[in-house]
């Protein structure tokens, strides 16, 4: 907690103007300090606001300071913004993929517990991705909220239901487990930002990663999906009924994301190559 303060309390000095009011540097984080402590805010909180200040930091990067593709100079801005936030996402999902698949290896009885079983590393990966969500709730709301309604609920449902793990300590392993789902995000949003550089898609780095998000969608987010509803479903009777009926509701929902994600993507690579061959 103390060390969570003190990185408040260099943010805050590193963004506030100078002022003559302000004898020294200590004294602004002496006050800085007593303010974090009459919050008291349970643990999480800052965690989850430091990954949010950090998406926010590399959106900002990527607008203002790395080149975008060729492609895109000419192009609405709403096209920029989204190759943009696509990269963002792309970071999120590649750390968040990694970390997954480890906590399991890391403790294995998270296999089996679900709902109690518990890790650092899974409690800090939780508040990492609830910091993106949060993140990524506002960069949609603000640039491209009418084209972006279900991830929004989404969104809004993730970070409903991971700020329930964190700030209960209760059901980490099971939302480390939906984040396995991550694991295909990453060869979507991949696929995508080939897209953006314009590769050929009869490339051959365009083709497989087009069959690994086909593979992964299988077996990271259709089944991973499946499991985790069989889940909530047999485990009825040990969640209070509130939780079981936001697990319940929040499933089908994701479940039913999941869906239109998997249709629209078959629709773009394969549909349309079916098509291809058959006016030749």
């Amino acid at each position: 907690m103390y060390f969570s303060h003190a990185f408040y309390c260099c943010i805050i000095i590193r963004i506030l103007p100078s002022t003559r009011h302000s004898s020294s540097t200590c004294e602004v984080l002496k006050r800085v300090h007593i303010m974090l402590n009459i919050l008291n805010l349970p643990r999480g909180s800052y965690e989850i606001l430091g990954f949010f200040v950090c998406f926010r930091a590399l959106q900002y990067a990527l607008k203002n300071y790395a080149p975008t593709p060729s492609g895109l100079k000419s192009s609405p801005p709403r096209k920029t913004w989204l190759y943009q936030n696509i990269s963002v996402s792309f970071v999120h999902s590649f750390i968040s993929a990694i970390l997954s698949v480890y906590c399991f290896f890391d403790e294995p009885v998270m296999l089996t517990k679900m709902l109690t079983a518990w890790s650092n590393t899974a409690f800090y990966l939780v508040t990492f991705c609830t910091g993106y969500f949060i993140h990524d709730f506002f960069d949609m709301l603000m640039y491209d909220a009418s084209n972006s309604m279900s991830l929004l609920i989404h969104h809004v449902l993730v970070c409903m239901a991971f700020s329930i793990a964190v700030f209960s300590k209760m059901y980490i392993a099971f939302a480390v487990c939906s984040l396995l789902m991550e694991v295909n995000s990453v060869f979507l949003h991949l696929r995508q930002l080939l897209n953006f550089h314009g590769v050929s898609k009869t490339c051959l780095l365009y083709r497989v990663v087009r069959i690994v998000v086909l593979m992964t969608f299988v077996c990271f987010r259709f089944l991973t999906s499946a499991w985790m509803t069989n889940f909530v479903i047999q485990h009825r009777n040990d969640l209070p009924f509130l939780h079981f009926l936001f697990s319940a509701t929040g499933m089908a929902i994701i479940s039913g994301l999941n869906i239109q994600i998997f249709m629209a993507f078959w629709r773009a690579e394969f549909r349309r190559n079916q098509n291809k061959q058959r006016d030749n």
